[in-house]
């Protein structure tokens, strides 16, 4: 990382503690003790493709690909499966073609904020999450669902904890990772770690560098802990 990227990481690692539980991630874990590399799939919509003002260093997926490599010692490649403006039903159109073809050993999948701004009720929306949930679980690719970020646009959308409670509910069923972005955004905001013109840009939406450096940063850290769980305790203590 620059030297300015980890200038900032203290300030991002302050709201760590509600970044989300880890859960043992077997896939991970059999690839790190080989010492084989780890393909992971971002898919999601503009906070994952990016924003034409920001670097493609810049954006969560270049920063969780640096940091996670940084944590397990192995080496570590991020598709980007990224598209603006997409709901979750276009998601669910490509997944096989974009996620489950790549042969993903973990996808990362952030979704519901263009679901919440471009309709009046989510409930097919999250039928549709659901279903995607299921394709994943039947083909045994382990999942971390990210959640919605902290914007002025978002958080006066009344579809906004609906969905934000759906996640956090189909996580819990489905036995999957959460990365509780939202909490994350908010947590750095109320403690005065960051302000919200820190982390959200003037847009009123999309996230700034440092809004991408605190989500692939603490987002690696949470995988890395998942998938050294069981190693961690398996392995013999000098």
């Amino acid at each position: 990382l620059a030297a300015s990227a980890l200038a900032d990481e203290p300030r991002c690692n302050k709201a760590r503690h509600v970044a989300g539980t880890e859960k043992p991630l077997p896939n991970l874990e059999s690839r790190l003790e080989a010492g084989e590399p780890i393909r992971i799939v971002a898919l999601g919509s503009s906070s994952t493709e990016g924003t034409p003002n920001l670097s493609k260093k810049d954006i969560y997926p270049a920063v969780l690909e640096r940091v996670l490599a940084r944590e397990v010692l192995n080496p570590v490649e991020i598709l980007n499966r990224g598209k603006g403006g997409e709901t979750i039903a276009h998601m669910l159109a490509r997944l096989d073609r974009d996620v489950i073809a790549e042969k993903p050993d973990l996808v990362i999948w952030q979704l519901g904020v263009n679901d919440v701004l471009s309709m009046d009720g989510v409930e097919s929306a999250i039928a549709d999450m659901r279903v995607a949930l299921q394709r994943l679980k039947d083909r045994r690719i382990p999942v971390v669902l990210m959640d919605l970020q902290v914007a002025p646009m978002v958080d006066r959308d009344k579809d906004t904890p609906v969905m934000q409670a759906a996640i956090a509910e189909a996580a819990r069923a489905e036995g999957v990772l959460h990365f509780h972005r939202y909490e994350i955004m908010k947590n750095l905001v109320s403690t005065q770690a960051a302000g919200m013109d820190d982390l959200v840009m003037s847009d009123g939406l999309h996230m700034t560098a440092f809004g991408h450096l605190c989500t692939g940063t603490l987002l690696a850290q949470q995988i890395a802990k998942s998938s050294l769980m069981r190693l961690a305790v398996s392995r013999p203590r000098e």
